[in-house]
């Protein structure tokens, strides 16, 4: 039996097509789409809110709030073998701070986990609190939230002739990744893996660019990816643990910008796991970076296991 969410007054049920078109009067297009990006583009065409509460059920399983009887919010979520990600999350705005959106991430826990669901997972744009703080609150942890960014032109002071990269292409870059991204996962982020190999190895991944293979003295120790442009390079960096807040992860990091011909104007460093960025963030912040947050971060939580800590 599906225990209801603890906000007086509210109730989450299966949407019907009346209540969507109800709730979708109080909601715009970027209300939908703070989740997923395509969920609200019917709201901008003629009969945008109809075409939408006609077309949501479509996209997933559908759910209206409802508040003292009237519809409030709506939550869209997709199951995709023993996952299920979260599509839309809304509240009407005359409604919010309620615990209505709490309310809706309550219930759509309880249904996954009655139908034996191992994950349940979201994209939240970082600049969304409310929903930040909402999902915290119901037992997600973030992903990767953070990356690190140095502005100005300054040389990073490290031994790179000490490394070599060896540039590899096609299917061998991306063996080169999966090896490196395994070995940062199981150190730095276990407690994601089984969801990473089954979803969200397309969000892990960099964009394209050039990537490296590793070596200090002639022991593969890493990988590394060259993408952005050159106003704004990114360096992704996935290395053996025992090179995390080394001066050897630095003269790798060096060795990867020397492949540009100018020093760049600034510079965006991704790490290849919370575990990393934590073990080498003091490093990098001596040398002037800072941290930063991605501009989406992913929202995970285990449902057939202990909670993670925060």
């Amino acid at each position: 039996m599906i225990k209801q969410p603890q906000t007086v007054g509210a109730q989450v049920v299966p949407a019907r097509f009346g209540e969507l078109s109800r709730v979708l009067t109080y909601l715009n297009a970027d209300d939908l789409s703070q989740l997923d990006r395509g969920v609200g583009r019917w709201m901008w065409l003629p009969l945008g809110r109809l075409l939408t509460a006609a077309t949501l059920p479509l996209a997933g399983s559908a759910f209206v709030c409802l508040y003292n009887i009237e519809p409030a919010g709506l939550s869209l979520i997709r199951r995709i073998h023993n996952t299920a990600r979260i599509l839309a999350l809304a509240v009407a705005p005359d409604l919010r701070r309620k615990g209505l959106a709490r309310a809706m991430l309550q219930d759509a826990i309880a249904r996954a986990i009655t139908r034996r669901i191992s994950w349940l997972w979201m994209i939240v744009p970082s600049a969304n609190t409310a929903a930040t703080r909402c999902a915290l609150r119901c037992g997600f942890k973030r992903y990767r939230p953070q990356f690190l960014r140095r502005e100005g032109k300054t040389l990073i002071s490290a031994h790179a002739h000490d490394v070599m990269l060896y540039e590899v292409r096609g299917e061998a870059a991306g063996q080169a990744i999966a090896q490196w991204l395994a070995a940062e996962v199981d150190a730095g982020d276990a407690w994601i893996k089984e969801l990473l190999e089954t979803e969200l190895l397309p969000w892990a991944l960099p964009d394209a660019g050039r990537t490296w293979r590793c070596s200090i003295y002639g022991r593969e120790v890493g990988c590394a990816h060259l993408g952005g442009d050159a106003q704004r390079p990114v360096v992704t960096l996935w290395l053996d643990p025992e090179m995390w807040n080394t001066a050897e992860e630095m003269a790798v990091l060096k060795a990867v910008v020397d492949t540009q011909i100018d020093l760049p104007p600034a510079l965006d460093v991704v790490l290849g796991s919370e575990g990393h960025l934590r073990a080498s963030a003091a490093r990098y912040k001596a040398i002037g970076f800072a941290p930063m947050l991605h501009e989406k971060v992913i929202f995970a939580r285990p449902l057939n296991a202990p909670t993670p800590a925060s």
